[in-house]
């Protein structure tokens, strides 16, 4: 063995006084970061805006206000418009309240000086990004294309035999499509459904 293979094996690192102080210091800082935040924390008195925490079972509602979107909202599963409207800061109205329904979308229009409201069902977007499924019978071709699992082609097959059949009754019928057996009707059940008509 050479001396200089000895030097290399054996090269021990200094370290100096300053560089031990200095880790010593960092050290203290890392351990002491989390007491601070838990006692800044405790002395912050926040609280979450109306209707901002999804909850379980609450439902997500869409608001737009002349054009402008005000935002969606979490609200409990008994909650009626009225109210939402109210809190949400819009005004008064003179329409019969109802029950809200999940994925609903309120659109507040205003003329000759009163408020009217519309309502709709909100985006096939926004609905998958909420987890909220969406109507087959409602579905255009960009909407069914969202779905994982739906291709141009298959979107295609869906609305011919939407089409044909006048409405999806259920969701199995999907199953009259080359190429959509029982699995793949599993995945896609996660994100459409059929929406019941009152008889």
């Amino acid at each position: 063995m050479m001396l200089s293979d000895w030097k290399r094996k054996n090269n021990l690192m200094i370290i100096s006084e300053s560089q031990i102080k200095g880790l010593i210091a960092v050290c203290l800082t890392l351990a002491i970061i989390p007491f601070f935040i838990f006692f800044h924390s405790s002395f912050i008195n926040y609280q979450a805006p109306i209707f901002t925490d999804q909850l379980a079972n609450s439902l997500a509602i869409e608001v737009v206000e002349k054009d402008q979107p005000k935002g969606i909202y979490f609200v409990d599963s008994e909650a009626f418009a009225g109210k939402l409207l109210k809190d949400a800061g819009i005004g008064e109205f003179s329409f019969h309240d109802f029950k809200l329904d999940n994925g609903m979308k309120i659109t507040v229009v205003s003329s000759s000086g009163r408020n009217h409201i519309a309502v709709t069902q909100i985006e096939a977007d926004k609905r998958l990004a909420l987890g909220i499924k969406f109507d087959i019978n409602k579905a255009t071709q960009d909407d069914l294309l969202l779905v994982k699992g739906i291709g141009e082609a298959t979107a295609e097959k869906i609305l011919n035999l939407r089409d044909k059949l006048g409405r999806f009754r259920n969701i199995e019928q999907l199953m009259e499509i080359k190429g959509i057996k029982e699995k793949k009707l599993a995945e896609i059940r996660k994100y459409l459904y059929v929406e019941k008509r009152n008889k």
